[in-house]
């Protein structure tokens, strides 16, 4: 069995794996951070610096938890022959031949390039990468308002004479 695809097809199996192993570890991380903001502790610091922390972290945890989903269906549903996946019914009756199936980490897919000219990306639905890069544009907003306002209260905390 060839694991997503073979290194000349622009997935190796190893990156892949350990994509998905690292991200599944980074998510699960996060989310058990992120689930004890949710302590009384936790709820009685917080600031609007915190928030905005917080808020960025769900969204990048979101994108990568939907990224190593993606990693994951290229990993279990790619075909055991190399590219089964992308003939149809009516491809077969005309003879249109596999020349080759690409992949790329990001954006992330894999695409399948017929002797008759056309290519087309399997495996990854449409709504993967565009969603991937709001979360994480999102993600960044959030990080960017969090500094801000940490700067703006630090400042604030050195003009007054407050350490």
């Amino acid at each position: 069995m060839t694991l997503a695809s073979g290194a000349s097809n622009g997935h190796n199996g190893l990156v892949l794996i350990a994509l998905i192993a690292g991200g599944t570890v980074a998510v699960v991380a996060l989310a058990v951070y992120l689930g004890s903001a949710f302590t009384e502790r936790r709820r009685r610091a917080y600031t609007l610096v915190t928030r905005w922390r917080d808020l960025g972290l769900l969204f990048a945890t979101m994108a990568l938890a939907l990224y190593v989903w993606g990693c994951l269906r290229i990993f279990l549903l790619y075909g055991k022959e190399g590219g089964e996946d992308c003939f149809t019914l009516s491809d077969l009756r005309k003879g249109v031949k596999l020349n080759t199936a690409t992949g790329d980490f990001v954006p992330l897919r894999l695409v399948c390039h017929m002797s008759d000219g056309h290519s087309f990306s399997i495996i990854i639905p449409d709504f993967v990468n565009p969603t991937v890069a709001v979360l994480l544009l999102l993600a960044l907003a959030c990080g960017t308002i969090s500094a801000v306002c940490h700067r703006k209260r630090h400042t604030t905390h050195l003009e007054a004479g407050q350490p």
